[in-house]
């Protein structure tokens, strides 16, 4: 038997066996968008079959690796294992730890979608720069996807409550940050975990939720800017399900919608904590 040629096909069944963990215990949406499973499903299949054919081969001597003809000289023994330890260790760990979900401190670097507010200035100046804004946004979205977002804006629009759904998340928080006025006084409930900037008072907070493209790496956080004399005791991470009335306000000269809470209830957190841009590519 070959070792090396056993061992390289070890370590594909390994990070198949990796990706079909993550898949049955449904990690695997806390690393990539629903839209990218085909290729996780076809990367995984792929890896378990070279991984199956290394290792019947490692137990056939038609190979020309490690034949001790003379021909081929194998790499220092010390060398081989820790180039395979590299791919080892992830494996390991991928098959006995859990993931950690995104939190407050990586929204710290990153930043958060508090809206698309306009600098004050003129408001004819703002409503025609908004309005040249969602004019570009139109013309670069497909067809379909301007459809759905102008029926679900006329939806919105005639509500007496706007209630946030992971599939709707994206599309409301645009629709509201872009009319801003056509929602005030509007009731809003809106589930998602607690953000502060260092120089928010206690009684405001972000309700913000990860937003993930295709994969984490890409992650971003929206959410709300919200006010009440219930969030003081909030702490960051924590996730709360916030019932009030939508306002707006003004945070480093824009113009945001907010949330003039009337109620706060601490929630788990989802098994989903993401929401996905599901645009299909």
């Amino acid at each position: 038997m070959n070792n090396q040629l056993f061992l390289r096909g070890v370590l594909l069944v390994g990070f198949a066996l990796v990706m079909f963990k993550l898949i049955v215990t449904g990690q695997i949406q806390q690393f990539i968008a629903p839209k990218m499973f085909p290729f996780l499903y076809f990367a995984m299949g792929v890896l378990f079959i070279l991984g199956i054919f290394q290792i019947w081969r490692s137990d056939h001597h038609d190979h020309a690796v490690g034949c001790e003809c003379g021909h081929h000289k194998d790499n220092h023994p010390l060398k081989t294992w820790m180039i395979y330890l590299l791919f080892i260790v992830p494996i390991i760990t991928g098959l006995m730890f859990s993931s950690q979900v995104l939190d407050s401190s990586v929204a710290a670097k990153r930043g958060v979608q508090m809206g698309g507010g306009q600098k004050q200035s003129d408001p004819s100046a703002n409503a025609q720069t908004q309005s040249l804004t969602e004019s570009a946004q139109t013309e670069q979205q497909p067809a379909e996807k301007s459809i759905d977002k102008q029926q679900l804006a006329k939806k919105l629009k005639s509500a007496k409550k706007i209630e946030f759904t992971n599939e709707n998340y994206l599309a409301t928080l645009e629709i509201i940050h872009n009319h801003v006025q056509e929602f005030i006084g509007k009731e809003i409930q809106l589930t998602g975990f607690v953000y502060r900037e260092p120089d928010f008072p206690k009684g405001e907070a972000v309700i913000a939720r990860f937003a993930v493209t295709c994969c984490v790496a890409d992650a971003s956080v929206y959410g709300m800017l919200s006010n009440g004399e219930q969030l003081k005791e909030l702490k960051p991470d924590e996730w709360v399900e916030v019932k009030g009335v939508i306002g707006q306000t003004t945070y480093e000269g824009n113009i945001l919608p907010c949330i003039n809470i009337k109620t706060v209830k601490k929630v788990q957190q989802p098994d989903e904590p993401y929401v996905y841009d599901r645009t299909p590519y």
